[in-house]
């Protein structure tokens, strides 16, 4: 039993792979050290025996044994100079060092104890310290490998009792004793410390294996953390930390960033649910990694949009054409054939900027220009486009320096019944007069404040002074705003529209608020609970814009409206052969569902029948309303010979007042629309059709006529009368709750 043991103790030297490195190891730097010691300990043997014992044992046998010594050890010392050896190597260098460590103690024990029997007391006692101190080294040489050094202690102690033993001399029993009991010590303390080093080098690997397992976690967290799980490429943090290096890193290496979105995804994520838009999400990320080629890295930076970066400039063109005809193609979800589109906005290094944040701007900016633009395909950042953002950027600075209350304006156009002729509502246009950038397009700064917050204080200001308006209006005439995307679910606005409904005191079913396709079609669902909310106030709600986006008609039929626009784009073709189909079929739905129909742009041709027109740019027409009187007019602001706009200006003007055409007049004018109108002969009787005005009674007087073309506006705003006069131009505005001015 105790022989199987120990055969098994033997031969499973080196099966540890980690405990046999670290034993060949540390065996590199301790056997060279031993054969070292035997040297120089037999050396001194057999100097101290030349004269005593044969030269056969001085010399001949000492000069093999100490060039197989000087072999082994040159050998070791080139094994150290190979470095930490593999789990393989080190097994055949543990077993090679432990079936040499036998025969070579046997060697050098048989030849100190043929030496023994020569010379004096001196020379034995030599001996018997050489054989003493020679295997107590040998063995702390080969603490690492106990069974090595087992074999040494093994073949050496019984040789050396032996001999003491056989002297018969109590000095000799008392050493080979002494020698017995320091070695059997000396082995337990050997066994004791491999114990302790075996501990240490499994705490060692467990703790490597720790800390190789902690950098692959930490490796995969970081893969993680820069992929997108769902299509698998590079995600928004990866594409910033690549873009930073690649204008960092690689200054002045041209390359070229791309921004892409997907065009028709909202409406296939709304449709089929988001599994079928995630399947489509990972698809399209797939189709852009494989078409992008090899030099150009795609990543998704969220919902629908990608991004590129390219260093091969000359083929960017071609990649983006690759994967925009990749997109377009047609994509199998289970039975479902979906179809989608792609819009791509590129800004190239060094020509769009040299830093990542303008890089990223400008392709983004490209991007939206070719969504809104061009409709799609691909858009690069040029001049003219940065004279544009640098125009948003001054309008975005205005917008945070300035005093809405005071720079903005208001026109009123009006909705008139196609039966009646009657006007019924107006709608509130914003215009916005700049001290700093003069007078700024409301398609161009509202975009640019839904980019930011000012829409809100633009919303809040345009429905203060829409409702001041609205005062001076007959109660019959509802008012219609036009609501952002931003503030459709905004709470804010919501509990300032309803303090301004209980402030002026204005019925909320005079109030519409109007909404566009796209906006509510963004969330429909968040929508549908923003317009109720709206509604459960008392306001009304139109759709605006009807036919422009990709809305599904039942989200329309479920949606809590109360009226539709058609777009103007549909209403002015209605002229053309068979222009009307569309306007026919939208009147129709509206009829169907019992919602109101509103057709903008209207002019007096076609067949479409609805139920109100929303008037476009006509020639100059009267129509009066007991003693009040709406003038149509157009006004056009001129570039060279191109129309840039129109509005409708509606005054209160009595009737039996004498015409008014002094500067004077915008003076008692204002002064007179403070007073409440008395009866008063009138030399033009109101159609029976128009609405009179309010109960509460509301200001009359006279206003001189319009010297210069003016456009159709009821403008109210923040700027003083004498602002006005300078400015030279404009229709006449409604001021304050008070009173109308004329300019």
């Amino acid at each position: 039993m105790r022989a199987s043991r120990a055969f098994r103790w033997f031969a499973e030297i080196g099966d540890d792979p980690a405990l046999a490195v670290s034993q060949a190891t540390n065996l590199q730097r301790q056997v060279p050290l031993l054969y070292g010691l035997l040297l120089i300990n037999s050396f001194a043997v057999a100097i101290t025996h030349r004269n005593q014992a044969p030269s056969v044992l001085t010399v001949s046998v000492p000069a093999a044994l100490f060039i197989i010594t000087f072999i082994r050890m040159v050998h070791w010392l080139r094994q150290a100079r190979k470095g930490v050896p593999t789990p393989q190597q080190a097994r055949r260098q543990l077993r090679a060092i432990t079936a040499v460590s036998g025969p070579v103690a046997l060697a050098y024990v048989g030849w100190s104890l043929a030496l023994a029997p020569y010379g004096g007391p001196f020379e034995q006692a030599h001996v018997g310290l050489y054989i003493s101190t020679t295997v107590i080294g040998c063995i702390f040489c080969l603490i690492v490998l106990p069974q090595a050094a087992m074999l040494v202690a093994m073949t050496v102690l019984p040789a050396f009792i032996i001999m003491c033993l056989a002297r018969q001399q109590l000095i000799f029993v008392t050493v080979g004793i002494n020698v017995a009991l320091v070695l059997a010590v000396l082995l337990r303390v050997l066994f004791n410390s491999f114990a302790y080093f075996r501990n240490q080098v499994l705490a060692g690997t467990l703790l490597a294996a720790q800390h190789e397992e902690l950098q692959r976690l930490n490796e995969e967290n970081r893969r993680l953390a820069l992929t997108d799980a769902l299509t698998g490429l590079a995600n928004r943090r990866k594409f910033h930390a690549d873009l930073d290096a690649w204008t960092t890193t690689h200054a002045g290496t041209p390359f070229a960033v791309g921004v892409l979105d997907l065009d028709r995804f909202k409406p296939i994520n709304d449709t089929y649910g988001h599994h079928v838009g995630d399947r489509l999400l990972a698809e399209i990320g797939t189709r852009l990694r494989l078409a992008a080629g090899p030099s150009a890295q795609v990543y998704r930076l969220g919902g629908d949009e990608f991004g590129l970066i390219d260093p091969d400039v000359a083929g960017f063109s071609r990649t983006c054409e690759r994967l925009l005809q990749q997109i377009q193609a047609p994509l199998a979800v289970g039975e479902i054939v979906l179809h989608v589109g792609g819009s791509l906005g590129v800004a190239h290094c060094p020509e769009a900027g040299t830093k990542a944040a303008d890089l990223f701007d400008r392709a983004d900016y490209a991007l939206y220009h070719a969504k809104h633009n061009n409709g799609g395909g691909v858009c690069v950042f040029t001049a003219a486009l940065e004279t544009a953002v640098r125009a948003d950027r001054a309008i975005e600075l205005a917008l945070q320096g300035s005093t809405l209350e005071d720079e903005l304006d208001i026109v009123l156009q009006p909705i008139v019944e196609l039966d009646s002729g009657r006007m019924s509502a107006v709608e509130v246009l914003v215009r916005w007069n700049s001290p700093v950038l003069g007078d700024v397009s409301a398609t161009e700064f509202i975009a640019v404040a839904e980019r930011s917050t000012a829409i809100h204080s633009i919303t809040r200001a345009v429905i203060r002074k829409g409702l001041q308006a609205a005062l001076q209006l007959p109660d019959m005439v509802a008012i219609s705003f036009n609501i952002s995307a931003c503030d459709l679910t905004s709470a804010t606005t919501l509990a300032f529209i309803r303090r301004e409904i209980e402030r002026t005191g204005i019925n909320p079913s005079r109030i519409w608020l109007e909404v566009t396709e796209t906006a509510v079609m963004a969330n429909a669902e968040v929508a549908a609970e923003a317009l109720q909310a709206f509604r459960d106030i008392g306001v009304r709600v139109a759709l605006d814009d009807f036919g422009t986006g990709y809305s599904s008609l039942g989200y329309v039929q479920r949606l809590p409206l109360d009226k539709v626009k058609i777009d103007r784009s549909f209403v002015t073709a209605i002229d053309q052969p068979g222009g009307d189909t569309i306007a026919r079929a939208i009147i129709t739905f509206c009829h169907t569902i019992g919602l109101r129909c509103v057709a903008e742009g209207w002019r007096p041709r076609g067949s479409a029948r609805c139920s109100w027109k929303q008037a476009a740019s006509t020639p100059r027409a009267i129509c009066s309303a007991g003693r009040w009187r709406l003038r149509i007019c157009c006004r056009s602001m001129r570039s060279g010979n191109s129309t840039r706009g129109v509005s409708i200006a509606a005054a209160g003007r009595r009737l039996n007042a004498p015409a008014a055409d002094k500067p004077g007049a915008v003076t008692d004018f204002r002064r007179e629309a403070r007073v409440p109108h008395r009866s008063a002969p009138q030399r033009n009787p109101a159609p029976a059709h128009w609405p009179a005005p309010a109960a509460r009674g509301r200001a009359s007087a006279t206003v001189p006529r319009a010297r210069r073309p003016t456009g159709p506006c009821l403008q109210t705003g923040g700027r003083k009368r004498s602002e006005r006069k300078e400015a030279g131009h404009g229709p006449c505005s409604l001021h304050g709750p008070g009173g109308i001015n004329a300019p």
